[in-house]
């Protein structure tokens, strides 16, 4: 894997492209779809929706209610990480993207989320994935996660999970291990430095693969940067 390579000039607009992967998740997709349409931000966007066979209706819902998500439809349950993979190849396919965001169904965006962390971006160009501060849905004073690392058990763990938030204030951005794919954005160069085909290791179904290319970024650079999204952490596709 190149360290650091130069970024290609093609992706010098820096749009920014949005990739949910869902099985079944009807329910849950209005908030998070609507936490993208409220961010900040305004260079471009793009919505990818990689849709894991669902049967309760949610290409209806989203096709119907959000006609600017570009709805991939698979003709099975691939997992998060084969998901991922489906909907980070197509949004490479725009010279446009410059950043990725990984979102969970179940996860929804302070409305700053995007503008901090490529502004983050650009001060650390060779940065390889971000994420800010991540708090449980339904208790949004408790920690989910800050970053991930692995223990000294050898277990990926969630950076400061079920901490109390310090003082009321966000912690301050830090280089990591590895960043959570819960809502998570990853750069373009760090993608298409990758010696493999795909970005996610397929091998890992659901669980895990954000440790992985953690692992594999060590000489990149993971930061996470002071914004926050809330998460329902007791749901799981």
């Amino acid at each position: 894997m190149s360290a650091r390579p130069t970024p290609s000039p093609k992706s010098l607009s820096k749009g920014v492209a949005y990739i949910i992967v869902s099985w079944n998740n009807k329910g849950i997709l209005e908030d998070c779809i609507k936490s993208i349409h409220r961010q900040t931000d305004t260079t471009l966007k793009r919505i990818i929706l990689v849709d894991n066979s669902s049967s309760d209706g949610t290409l209806d819902f989203v096709s119907t209610n959000f006609p600017d998500v570009e709805i991939l439809p698979q003709p099975k349950n691939y997992g998060f990480a084969r998901g991922n993979n489906i909907g980070i190849n197509k949004a490479l396919e725009d010279n446009s993207i410059e950043y990725l965001v990984l979102l969970n169904t179940d996860a929804r965006l302070d409305t700053n989320w995007t503008h901090v962390l490529t502004e983050a971006a650009k001060l650390h160009p060779h940065a390889a994935t971000m994420q800010s501060l991540t708090l449980d849905y339904y208790d949004p004073g408790t920690i989910d996660s800050t970053h991930i690392y692995i223990s000294k058990f050898g277990q990926g763990t969630q950076g400061s999970w079920r901490q109390p938030l310090p003082y009321g204030n966000d912690v301050a951005p830090q280089k990591v291990f590895g960043c959570n794919a819960a809502a998570m954005l990853v750069t373009r160069g760090f993608v298409e430095a990758q010696p493999f085909k795909d970005f996610f290791d397929e091998t890992m179904f659901m669980y895990l693969e954000d440790v992985d290319v953690g692992a594999r970024r060590l000489l990149w650079v993971g930061i996470t940067s002071l914004c926050r999204v809330l998460e329902r952490t007791t749901w799981a596709q």
